[in-house]
């Protein structure tokens, strides 16, 4: 007869202090200054991104998207990913998917099927409400089991994290620079908290000028075109 504890064990409801510790192997950003502070993107794991939305989120992903020989799978974002604009960042548009699940839990549940399915390289997810626990903890092993990166991009100003406690790899909190975009890490599985660096973004868009930040609300932002502007 199974036990309560291993069937919570099999619904994956309850995870060991033991595997905490295991080490992603980590897989490069694109970006010098990233890689020299973080060694790259934790392989196999989760990183939350807190920021405005529209600050340089996507272009600090899109190096490490362009590399992914699978599936980058984007659930909920809050804007009208441009397919051009994809395009132009240098993404394979036959590799990308773009889901737009209807309730908080069925964004979950994609996320969590993309990324143990085996098919998917990264799954940038926008969640609707904070992560309990136990839903961070299921899409770390799901991460785990299908070798595949995901990154929460939650859309909150820094520095109003909500991830306290959650078994996540690496945290990171942007703000934007003329240049690019200002990383701070708070949080890191298998390091201290850093103080914010600039990530220069000047090489691969040049229109990034040592001029003031354009507004969040500027449409003009190759890729965050929307549908009829």
């Amino acid at each position: 007869m199974v036990s309560t504890l291993e069937q919570l064990e099999q619904q994956r409801l309850i995870w060991r202090g033991r595997e905490a510790n295991r080490p992603t192997q980590a897989r490069p950003s694109g970006w010098a200054e990233l890689d020299q502070h973080l060694g790259g993107w934790p392989g196999a794991g989760v990183t939350s991104i807190h920021a405005r939305t529209g600050v340089g989120e996507l272009r600090l992903l899109f190096p490490c998207l362009q590399q992914a020989a699978r599936l980058s799978v984007f659930i909920a974002p809050p804007y009208s990913l441009n397919a051009e604009s994809l395009e132009g960042s240098g993404l394979d548009l036959e590799q990308v998917l773009v889901l737009h699940p209807e309730s908080p839990q069925s964004r979950l549940w994609a996320a969590e099927q993309s990324l143990k399915s085996g098919a998917c390289h990264t799954v940038c997810l926008w969640p609707a409400q904070p992560l309990q626990i136990v839903q961070a903890r299921r899409l770390q092993l799901a991460a785990r089991a299908g070798d595949a990166s995901l990154f929460l991009l939650t859309g909150s100003q820094p520095g109003a994290r909500q991830d306290t406690g959650l078994p996540l790899d690496l945290c990171l909190e942007l703000t934007p620079h003329s240049r690019g975009v200002m990383v701070a890490v708070p949080r890191r599985r298998h390091g201290w908290a850093l103080p914010p660096f600039l990530v220069s973004m000047e090489s691969a868009w040049p229109e990034l000028t040592s001029s003031a930040v354009q507004p969040t609300a500027n449409r003009s932002t190759r890729w965050r075109t929307a549908e009829g502007q």
